[in-house]
Order: structure tokens, then sequence, then C-alpha cells
């Protein structure tokens, strides 16, 4: 007869969820609970304790293998198993380091002095806000930002599967909303996304310091200005001279920003393969991009 009330191991439902929401987006088509369980070479009773959270999967050797099945960060998959983060927040990672690797891919082939004119003017822009949100000590504190513009307002409502919505209210007028409770780094990001969105498709003529749209690099433009709000080369320098090199560096500057890894290896992988250590440069490769 099956137990009821809480559930015993809560991370592990978690991770069982995880990896079938990403199963079913590699595979595009549905799969089964034992298709799961298969990864770990589970029989279907370890496989059903798995998914209810009556069996514990939080071994190197198993987590490592998930993600080695899912070619996915091993670091993503521990932080599911371990309770740091939970569905959501690992999807919304998973999704964004899919989106990075594509945007740095879809660099190949354009001429390099139009990506850095775009990469220029993206920092310029980011470094500017920064500039007005008197932004001196990490982490950003996003409606700072967002007061800025008074075009743009932030909501927090009832979301379910995504960090962040955006809301046209009227021409020119819109909302940012996202998930009522306490703000995860995931979140943040995606509200930052949102917020860069919002000026570089829906209101550019606003900012004429971005140029014109060049629609092959609108993802790159986008990329670089979310992640140097979040994480901005000089007080990524800064921090990084303050760490005990025996800690975990990600790890350590993930907490100082409140922001997902992914942004954090994303910004170190681009400033230590940079020729001058200020800029995103395009020519590491997307292999690179997401290395812990």
């Amino acid at each position: 007869m099956r137990r009821s009330g809480t559930v015993k191991f809560l991370s592990s439902v978690n991770l069982f969820k995880f990896v079938h929401k990403v199963l079913v987006d590699q595979k595009g088509a549905k799969i089964n609970d034992q298709d799961v369980g298969n990864i770990l070479e589970y029989n279907p009773s370890d496989c059903s304790h798995w998914k209810r959270g009556e069996k514990s999967v939080k071994s190197v050797f198993a987590l490592n293998q998930i993600a080695e099945v899912l070619k996915v960060e091993p670091t993503l998959i521990f932080d599911i198993a371990s309770g740091n983060i939970g569905v959501d927040e690992g999807w919304f990672e998973y999704q964004e380091t899919r989106s990075i690797q594509n945007v740095l891919r879809n660099l190949n082939g354009i001429p390099r002095e139009r990506v850095q004119i775009v990469k220029e003017r993206a920092i310029s822009f980011a470094a500017q806000l920064l500039k007005q949100a008197d932004f001196r000590a990490a982490p950003l504190y996003v409606p700072e930002v967002v007061r800025f513009f008074a075009f743009i307002s932030l909501q927090p409502a009832e979301l379910i599967d995504r960090m962040s919505r955006i809301l046209r209210v009227k021409a020119g007028q819109y909302v940012i909303q996202f998930p009522k409770g306490d703000l995860k780094p995931q979140t943040r990001h995606a509200m930052v996304k949102e917020l860069v969105r919002i000026i570089c498709e829906g209101e550019r003529e606003r900012f004429p310091e971005l140029g014109e749209r060049d629609q092959e690099l609108l993802e790159f433009e986008e990329l670089v200005i979310t992640t140097n709000l979040l994480m901005p080369y000089a007080m990524l320098k800064a921090e990084m001279s303050k760490i005990d090199v025996k800690k975990n560096i990600v790890n350590e500057l993930a907490a100082t920003f409140w922001i997902p890894k992914t942004l954090v290896s994303l910004q170190l992988s681009q400033l230590l393969t940079s020729s001058d250590k200020t800029d995103l440069s395009p020519r590491v490769s997307s292999e690179a991009i997401l290395s812990r």
C-alpha cells in the first residue's frame, strides 16, 4: 500500500521531472517513465520509486551518467539533485545554455567588423544604464534599472513553467511579470532579459545610441547587454581578485552577483579567452562557453 504524506526525497522527484522534460525536448516525441529509468539502468520498480521520491538519486556516478546522456553540464544536474534549484530554474538554465550556444554559433560567417560594432555599442549601452543606476556593488538591483524606463513596470504574478513574461498593456507601455515569492537568480536573469528585449526590439527608436537594428546580430546584441548589466567585466575582475582560489570560482561569483551559473561561465570564458580581457569576444567556441 502506497504511503501518503510528505515526499521523502523531493529533490529526486524534481530531478526525475527535469530529466523527463529534457528527454522530451531532445527527442521531440513523447517518452515514458522507463525511458528516464533506463539512463541509470533502473528496473521498473526502481524507476517508480525514483519518480515518487522514495529513492534518493544523488551519487556522483549516477548524476554524472545523467549529465552525460543528456549532454548538459554536470553542475546543473548536481544543483537540482541537491535541491539548490527546482525544475523551473533548471529548465530555464538548460534553455539558456542552448540559446547562448546558438547565438555564438550563428556569428560564424558574419564579418567581424559588424560584430565588433554591435558588441561595442551594446557594452557601452549597458555601462550607461549601470552608471545611471549608480551600480557600484554586486548584485544589481533590477528595479533600480527598470525605474529609468517609465514605459516599463514590474509585476509579481502566478506563472507556471516560466521565469518571466512580457505584457504589452498598450502602445509603448509594458509590464514584465515574474513569479511571486522569493526571487531566484534565474528569475532575475529572465527579468533583465525581457527588459533588454523591449528596449532592443519593441522601443528601439527611443535609443538612437543603439544604432540601426541588425537582425542577424539582434540576439547577440541582447545577450551582450543582458550579461553586462548583470555582471559587468570591470566588476567581475574586481570580484575575482577577492575570491579564495581554494573555492569554486563559478559558485562564488554566482552567489555574489546573484545570477545563474550559466551567465557566470559565459563571462568567465569570454574574459579568459579574449585578447584584451575586456570584451565579449565572439571567437570563443560554443563548446567552451559553459566549461566549469
